[in-house]
């Protein structure tokens, strides 16, 4: 029963700052080099579907690594850790705040997590969120898999509301514009704020998504593409990582974790 499932690590920032959301760059790196050190290899989307549908095939030791929104400190300071150990990640953008600019990033300012997205609702976007180009960059690299997030960040609001066209059409838009701006197919989606319904479930699969992807835990298997767990990863060391790896490789276990857990 251990190792049958794929754990997903869910981040946002990596940054040098007190924030919400964010692990420090140092203790990022430790994470990166802790997995490492005990044989953790991580995988792109395509191998993660790949593993999940034929567990023959799965190294005893894998975890996908996922980072949602595409903020600029991804570019800054995770990407050239992940390079420096040889480790993927997977990032969900939203395209609506993407900007086609040539941005220099000496003087980055790392931001909170609210005022990053306050700042990507401006003309001055491009300071908190990563630019194409630099979204370019990090896929023609091989370390991080581009995968959507959506137009708007607002598809918990169609759903609440029960507007299915505009959640049609922004997890559409989505698809086409990264399939389009990467030359790349897109068939993994995060649901921003892990907001989701049976609705929005069938009208993501409806349009080609493969792997549909919340911010509940847990463990992953063929039995749930549409909806992957992931463990939010917290700014400890990597020995406290690589020992939750295990608990969610297990379906028993992380099933036996999480009951004692929530009581």
């Amino acid at each position: 029963m251990l190792y049958n499932s794929i754990p997903v690590l869910m981040h946002h920032h990596v940054a040098p700052t007190d924030r919400e959301l964010n692990v420090y760059p140092e203790v990022f790196e430790d994470q990166l080099s802790v997995m490492s050190r005990k044989g953790w290899k991580t995988i792109s989307g395509e191998e993660f579907l790949y593993f999940t549908n034929t567990p023959k095939d799965r190294p005893r030791k894998c975890v996908l690594l996922t980072f949602d929104d595409g903020f600029a400190d991804n570019y800054v300071y995770a990407f050239p850790l992940l390079k420096k150990y040889g480790m993927k990640a997977m990032i969900f953008i939203a395209t609506d705040f993407i900007d086609d600019a040539d941005v220099k990033r000496d003087s980055f300012v790392p931001l909170s997590h609210n005022d990053a997205w306050r700042l990507a609702s401006t003309e001055r976007r491009s300071e908190a969120i990563c630019t194409w180009k630099e979204l370019e960059e990090m896929e023609k690299s091989g370390i991080f898999d581009i995968q959507s997030h959506g137009m708007s960040h607002r598809t918990p609001d169609y759903m609440k509301e029960k507007k299915y066209e505009l959640l049609k059409k922004d997890l559409s838009g989505g698809k086409e514009i990264l399939e389009k701006q990467l030359s790349k197919r897109i068939v993994h989606f995060a649901w921003p704020r892990g907001h989701f319904d049976d609705e929005g479930i069938k009208t993501a699969l409806g349009l080609g998504y493969k792997a549909l992807y919340t911010t509940e835990r847990g463990a992953n298997g063929p039995e749930n593409l549409h909806m992957i767990n992931r463990l939010p990863v917290k700014c400890k060391n990597g020995k406290w990582l690589t020992r939750k790896l295990p608990v969610y490789s297990s379906g028993l276990l992380s099933r036996l974790y999480l009951a004692i857990r929530t009581g």
